[in-house]
């Protein structure tokens, strides 16, 4: 993330550029944020988008907290319905008492948390250097303009 761009919150995963897409559906709007080489989906509600008023070519932030990032391993052949699907490496795997903090990183460099139960890092025998999907939907976003 630009650092210019990074602001203190309790959402571990912010991802900074440009809105390049919106689509106004019935209550709902759909905007897509160039990151880069990546594209994040962003729903917003009709509400929100009437405060935050956004706009192709304006600069803005989705952010996502760290337990609404899903973690897949042999995810193929499924298809799945997420929005932001992100093929990752696992850099590091911080244990904790409830959770474990997966930190991720994907092919464009771009850093993700994922918050997962223990069971879950059990079973999915997470280590360093592993390939593994990483998913959020659009709807578990939170979207910030400039």
């Amino acid at each position: 993330i630009n650092k210019e761009l990074e602001m203190k919150s309790s959402a571990r995963n912010q991802f900074a550029g440009t809105i390049r897409h919106i689509e106004e559906w019935p209550h709902l709007w759909r905007i897509e944020v160039e990151c880069g080489m990546r594209t994040v989906y962003a729903h917003i509600s009709s509400a929100s988008a009437a405060v935050l008023r956004p706009f192709v070519g304006q600069t803005a932030v989705v952010m996502v907290k760290a337990p609404s990032v899903i973690v897949a391993t042999d995810a193929l052949p499924f298809r799945l319905s997420a929005e932001n699907q992100m093929t990752c490496t696992v850099r590091k795997v911080e244990k904790g008492a409830v959770n474990n903090v997966v930190a991720l990183e994907d092919e464009y460099g771009h850093s993700l948390a994922a918050a997962i139960t223990l069971h879950s890092s059990e079973y999915l025998d997470l280590h360093e250097g592993q390939e593994v999907l990483a998913m959020f939907n659009a709807d578990q976003t939170t979207l910030a303009v400039l």
